[in-house]
């Protein structure tokens, strides 16, 4: 499975490795609302992320936007690619930990 999604008494912590694609996109939306409050804090890692598809950047945002806290953690080289090939690098890594 190319996400894990770990639930802590702080919130949710989402991994994400291999390559995500659209193909994901749905179950990994329905794994996330059943698991989000607007006082969620969500920790995203990508360290051994490959591939990440423009319909997961979307996904990431609205988290992003909808959680109390969002916190990218270590961005892989291919998240951080992607990211600035959508140019989508102040939507979703402003504020991230790794992220240069």
């Amino acid at each position: 499975m190319p996400y894990e999604i770990q639930r802590t008494e702080k919130g949710l912590i989402l991994n994400l490795r291999g390559g995500v694609t659209v193909r994901d996109a749905a179950e990994l939306g329905k794994c996330l609302v059943s698991s989000l409050t607007s006082e969620t804090t969500v920790l995203v890692r990508t360290p051994e992320l490959d591939d990440i598809d423009t319909s997961i950047l979307q996904l990431l945002i609205s988290l992003r936007k909808t959680a109390a806290t969002f916190v990218l953690e270590d961005p892989s080289e291919a998240f951080v690619n992607a990211v600035d090939r959508c140019a989508l690098r102040r939507e979703l890594m402003a504020g991230s930990k790794g992220a240069e």
